[in-house]
């Protein structure tokens, strides 16, 4: 029988869905050396069409067919070779097949090869060869060589930027029916670049792209056009009224997710592990991850990798953790390997092995991980698996700082403060160590910021600004600067009163020095407070809150103003309320460390934080803080409703903003501008009425132990029981459930009763 009669029947079967038979006919192909049945029975196992899917078998049948000369088979073989499918990643293999095919005429071939060149993957960075190939695909009106031409010269960064170009080639995949190329156009119409503006376009495009992907989600059960929905209501679609719904993004992601997408089955993961559209569940995002882990998702192996190393959604398992991140590692994702390289340092899950470290670590470097060249520092810095070698460390820690890495800019800084690799210069590291302690400081004013990107295959990513990984990073640094401070070297001169606050900050993030010459932190802070009352204290401005004792329901706190040629002055809050909550309200902005404990117990989010706050912190007199409270909303917000208490403030922050917090800027500024006093500005989000409060520094102000106690002590059950009516009143049960299992048992789930148990 013919080669091709095989084959036809092979297509017949494929067509009728027999995939079984049609698995036998390209068998009896590939015998009689057909090559292009090679990639066919190849495709079956890769897609796992009638048969278990099998990359492993995938892959032989691409080689067997490349070898006999099949282009797609060359194709194929590649894009084996770059995302380890069936095969260790080898970026220089995948390159040589894509290349080959290329010149045989694949297209797909032809745009991989391209970029190959473009980012250099596999070969060297060339951009007139990535040119060529990403013009040869376009020629043939490769969708996704269109928009890869147009964003080159639309940033301009290998290119002479050229925004006429960038919209030819736009409009090109436009004109086609490339949606992906509808939505940049539109951009181009938005703001009127290279064309008119024309809104009314922008939308219409926006619209049709909506459109086209809504139509094919819904009648064709399409997982990529659910998935690019999910992404839609994640970042948003406005000229078309969309504006970010994570409760959508979610729905179209879980969609997409049980249709076997793996890159939703991954994005529904992150949001299930963030509670971010849906109530935060660690056992289904590990489902999640664990799907598409089996699909070969890196990203979402390292996922898995990470809850296993953690214990969320599954039972704590290091050895797991290290399983999963040496198979996304040895796949090429670099924050496995960087994570690997970190097992094995410190024997997690694995055999201590400082080679096996390095190895990994410098794997990760080679793949840009920024994360990893601080500790692949160390290892050349301490001769950890590798020749000791300071030089090569500092050039490591400055390409990490140079990439945005904190542990990097750290490390970067101790060497010039050391003359580790490089020349002392204190000046350099002063400068990199406030950098990063302004950074920590702009984070823990707004603590609930969160960052999303995505991609360009439109994964979500999500980082927190601080986490616990970071705490001693941040905390060295307070460490180093305040020591920089404390003898002036880098810095100036010395400055006794800002080394004793950011000694004091490296304290409470529990910083453990290893290297201040034996001298602990707490000892060093001891040896200037000391000092400083030898001499009669450090002739810095500051402010400083007395507790003058209980002279009154309201007089208890008193404020001063230190100068720094040794005066003072007093502005005495007497029984003035108003005046008094000012104070409170600015005194925990500014003095984050007293109340950064009930900034996570409490809902203390976006524009009704500083009223939050304020309510959780005032005096604790005889007639209790809800009480004291209730005084002062109803003598400045003359209000009532139907609890008779504290009730709804939650709903008056935006009066708040508009009226009392201004004030308090405007009294703390008139106090303060005359002064040496540094000042900072905290930014408030309150929609149209949002402001910009005036606040001191939290180095400069000075606060007695009985109210920063009662900062940091639980509120009366009283108040517990107001702030469920807050939060049941603005729809925010799930959130009031979970802050209340903390303190009290038996919430009612149907958020009935008023009473809690206790």
């Amino acid at each position: 029988m013919a080669e091709n009669e095989w084959l036809d029947k092979a297509w017949e079967c494929m067509e009728k869905e027999d995939y079984a038979q049609a698995k036998e006919y390209f068998e009896k192909a590939t015998a009689e050396g057909v090559a292009e049945a090679y990639c066919d029975l190849g495709n079956l196992y890769f897609e796992g069409n009638g048969i278990e899917k099998d990359y492993k078998k995938a892959f032989e049948m691409y080689l067997k067919g490349a070898k006999a000369g099949d282009p797609d088979c060359m194709d194929n073989l590649g894009m084996c070779y770059f995302w380890g499918h069936g095969t260790e990643t080898d970026l220089q293999k995948s390159a040589f097949y894509n290349e080959k095919a290329a010149k045989a005429g694949i297209v797909r071939a032809m745009f991989d090869t391209g970029l190959n060149y473009e980012r250099g993957y596999g070969v060297s960075q060339n951009i007139e060869k990535a040119l060529y190939w990403l013009e040869k695909a376009a020629e043939d009106n490769y969708p996704a060589a269109l928009v890869e031409l147009g964003d080159l010269y639309f940033v301009g960064e290998y290119v002479e930027k050229d925004l006429e170009k960038s919209f030819s080639y736009y409009q090109r995949g436009a004109k086609i029916g490339d949606n992906q190329s509808k939505l940049l156009i539109s951009t181009f119409y938005e703001k009127g670049l290279v064309v008119e503006k024309d809104l009314e376009m922008a939308k219409k495009m926006d619209q049709d792209v909506y459109d086209s992907y809504y139509e094919q989600a819904i009648t064709e059960d399409d997982r990529d056009a659910q998935f690019r929905l999910g992404n839609f209501y994640f970042f948003g679609l406005p000229l078309v009224g969309i504006e970010p719904d994570y409760s959508q993004a979610a729905e179209w992601y879980e969609k997409a997710a049980e249709n076997g997408l793996d890159h939703a089955q991954n994005n529904i993961g992150n949001m299930y592990a963030r509670g971010i559209g849906v109530a935060q569940n660690y056992e289904k995002a590990f489902y999640w991850y664990s799907q598409a882990a089996e699909r070969l998702n890196q990203e979402a192996m390292s996922n898995v990798a990470n809850c296993y190393y953690l214990g969320r959604g599954v039972e704590q398992d290091y050895n797991k953790a290290a399983e999963f991140h040496t198979k996304a590692a040895n796949l090429g994702y670099a924050n496995s390997q960087e994570v690997l390289g970190e097992m094995y340092m410190e024997g997690k899950g694995v055999e201590q092995s400082y080679t096996q470290a390095a190895y990994w670590l410098k794997k990760s470097c080679e793949n840009s991980e920024r994360s990893a060249f601080a500790p692949f520092g160390d290892c050349h810095r301490k001769g950890l698996g590798i020749d000791k070698d300071e030089k090569k460390a500092f050039e490591l820690y400055q390409k990490g700082a140079e990439m945005g890495d904190l542990r990097s800019k750290v490390s970067m800084a101790e060497c010039l403060i050391e003359g580790w690799g490089t020349k002392c210069d204190d000046k350099q590291a002063a400068q990199i160590l406030e950098a990063v302690c302004n950074a920590e400081e702009e984070y823990r004013e707004n603590l609930v910021t969160m960052i999303t990107h995505e991609d360009e295959s439109g994964r979500i990513f999500i980082e927190d600004p601080l986490d616990e990984e970071n705490l001693p990073h941040y905390a060295k640094a307070y460490f180093m600067l305040g020591t920089l401070n404390y003898t002036g070297n880098g810095t100036g001169g010395s400055n006794s009163s800002k080394a004793l606050a950011l000694l004091r900050m490296a304290e409470r993030l529990g910083y453990n020095d290893e290297n201040h010459k034996g001298t602990s932190v707490s000892d060093l802070i001891k040896k200037i407070e000391d000092e400083a009352e030898v001499t009669g204290g450090t002739n810095d401005s500051y402010i400083e809150i007395r507790d003058l004792g209980h002279r009154g329901k309201m007089g208890r706190y008193d404020i001063y103003v230190h100068h720094s040629d040794g005066t003072e002055s007093n502005v005495r809050f007497g029984t003035d309320r108003r005046k008094f909550c000012y104070l409170l309200l600015l005194l925990l902005v500014s003095n984050k460390d007293s109340v950064q404990g009930l900034m996570a117990r409490f809902f203390c989010y976006g524009r009704d934080r500083l009223v939050s706050l304020a309510n959780i912190s005032l005096l604790n007199d005889e007639e209790g803080p809800d009480k004291w409270i209730e005084k002062f909303i109803y003598s400045e917000v003359p209000m009532k409703d139907e609890y008779g208490n504290i009730g709804y403030s939650y709903e008056y922050a935006n009066w708040m903003y508009s009226n009392e917090v201004r004030k308090a800027s405007e009294f703390f500024g008139e106090v303060c501008s005359n002064d040496e006093l540094e000042l900072y500005k905290i930014r408030s989000t309150g929609g149209r009425n949002s402001i910009t409060t005036i606040a001191v520094k939290p180095e400069q102000i000075v606060v007695p132990e009985s109210l920063v106690k009662y900062t940091k002590d639980l509120p009366t059950r009283d108040f517990m029981l107001n702030y469920k009516q807050v939060m049941r009143r603005s729809g925010k049960i799930e959130l009031a459930k979970r802050l209340y299992a903390k303190y009290y048992e038996n919430w009612n789930d149907d958020g009935s009763s008023d009473q809690l148990s206790e």
